[in-house]
């Protein structure tokens, strides 16, 4: 009797212990299955639009997350260093910026060595500009190299190259090399008698006081146009010249719509000078708008920022590209456009521009950007590509659209003759001699003095204004005492536009 008390107890102890495995492996099977081991995609209602606006400038991440302080220099070459010290900050803000960094970029920096001859020093030297500092890293050089894992955009790094034979020139003379071949040019130009030498749209032309829209003869879209600017020179446009002509191209893309809703995708591409691929040297860009979609690497790009959204609580990925940018001081703003020196350039000096729509400020900063290039660097030969959100007038571009995009990059120098793309960036990665980190300081420096001159052309147009003309005097407030033309911006007909786009 004994023993079957003991058995009865022991099995009861058993059951017990069994009844709690059993309830332990259900509650767990239970955990597993309503546990996100993958987020699950936001719904679209939830995805967000493009906004220019970020948390905090670049001098507050700089502090607080990177650890510098205002007077420390960036580099890419210290981007490695200065991403594992950012890993440690504990800071809300800097945690988020970073986590988002982490997830789009991959950066990775190797060395390489070289042994110099003897008999081969004097010539390596001499591409150096006898600069013995620079000889010293010639012999260890860090190369970086960043990846973007979302669009697959790769870019590699080392600045040193930018020395090697052929790529930098020692011709002072390049700007009177370029006025030269302008000035040989403009004697058999078409572009300057385009009403005779130019085909039209189905709908006509576009004209205003400084540019005039022509058919393209040989078409890659269906509606396809060059947008020409009256003056010859590509070197001396201003600003007043360039926002007519960026108003005569939105008038086009809004003509092409009004024609067939069917074409909504906007594009603009402009190569300046044949370095650049130009056809010819008279100043123009090329406009399309295509039926479907936006062409392919910008496609590429849009779909990419779409998947992002839907795996990042709805965030805009180009919002959290500018947020990544600033926190690295590679940004500059104007009103509610943004420039930005690109972690993953396609070439020398990249620049990418956004904005929600095509707005003054957008317009203004591309062509501070593009004095940049001109003016502070002589390089004159460039290329950029603009794409704007759909054409739908009255209605502001949705989660599924891209904002108002521009990606400028230099060609090289005007005069030479080697061509600045290769099979590495054609089948490979991008091959880049110049840090991002300098880039930007050329175009906060345009930006500040291109808002200075304005300033100081508008200044001098009130004092005109409340000037009492004298008795013989001119009368016309938009003209010197010689009779020319002041320049003065145009900015109603572009906001006109824009107006429209909203």
């Amino acid at each position: 009797m004994a023993g079957y008390r003991q058995n009865k107890k022991i099995f009861l102890i058993a059951a017990c212990v069994f009844g709690l495995a059993i309830f332990g492996w259900i509650k767990l099977l239970l955990t597993i299955n309503t546990y996100d081991l993958i987020p699950k995609p936001v719904a679209i209602s939830e995805l967000k639009t493009f906004s220019s606006w970020v948390n905090h400038n670049h001098l507050w991440y700089k502090k607080t997350c990177l650890g510098l302080t205002a007077d420390d220099n960036l580099s890419v070459g210290k981007l490695e260093d200065i991403i594992a010290r950012w890993s440690t900050v504990v800071q809300k803000d800097c945690r988020e910026v970073y986590e988002k960094f982490n997830d789009i970029y991959n950066v990775n920096r190797r060395s390489g060595q070289v042994i110099i001859p003897d008999t081969f020093q004097t010539k390596v030297l001499k591409w150096l500009n006898n600069d013995d500092e620079l000889f010293k890293e010639v012999k260890l050089q860090f190369i970086t190299s960043i990846f973007n894992t979302y669009t697959h955009e790769s870019s590699i790094f080392n600045p040193l190259r930018s020395k090697r034979p052929g790529v930098t020139s020692m011709d002072e003379s390049v700007r009177d090399d370029v006025e030269e071949m302008v000035k040989k040019a403009e004697k058999d130009c078409d572009f300057c008698a385009y009403q005779y030498k130019t085909a039209e749209d189905t709908f006509g032309r576009i004209e205003s006081e400084f540019s005039a829209t022509a058919s393209n003869t040989f078409k890659y879209d269906g509606y396809h146009a060059l947008i020409i600017l009256k003056s010859h020179s590509p070197l001396d446009f201003n600003e007043n010249q360039f926002m007519d002509m960026m108003d005569t191209t939105m008038k086009w893309f809004m003509k092409v719509y009004e024609t067939d809703k069917n074409y909504k995708y906007p594009h603009l591409m402009w190569d300046n000078l044949p370095k650049a691929s130009a056809s010819q040297i008279h100043p123009h860009a090329q406009a399309s708008v295509g039926p479907v979609r936006h062409y392919g690497l910008m496609e590429h790009i849009r779909l990419t920022g779409l998947d992002y959204a839907k795996q990042h609580s709805g965030n805009s990925y180009f919002n959290d590209l500018l947020q990544i940018h600033t926190a690295l001081g590679l940004t500059t703003t104007l009103g509610n456009a943004t420039a930005m020196a690109y972690l993953t350039p396609k070439k020398d000096y990249e620049v990418i521009i956004m904005s929600k729509t095509a707005s003054i400020e957008f317009f203004r900063l591309l062509y501070y950007t593009i004095k940049a290039l001109m003016d502070d660097l002589e390089l004159f030969a460039w290329s950029f590509a603009m794409f704007l959100p759909k054409l739908e007038p009255y209605v502001t571009p949705d989660y599924d659209d891209i904002p108002a995009i521009v990606r400028i990059i230099s060609r090289g120098q005007a005069n030479s003759h080697r061509s600045d793309i290769s099979a590495m960036e054609l089948f490979a990665a991008s091959n880049v001699n110049i840090d991002p980190f300098s880039v930007i300081d050329h175009v906060e420096r345009s930006v500040s003095k291109g808002i200075k001159d304005l300033e100081e052309l508008n200044r001098r147009e009130d004092e005109k204004l409340v000037e009492q003309p004298k008795e013989g005097e001119n009368k016309d407030n938009n003209q010197s005492e010689d009779g020319e033309a002041v320049p003065k911006v145009k900015v109603s007909k572009v906001k006109e536009n824009e107006e429209k786009q909203q």
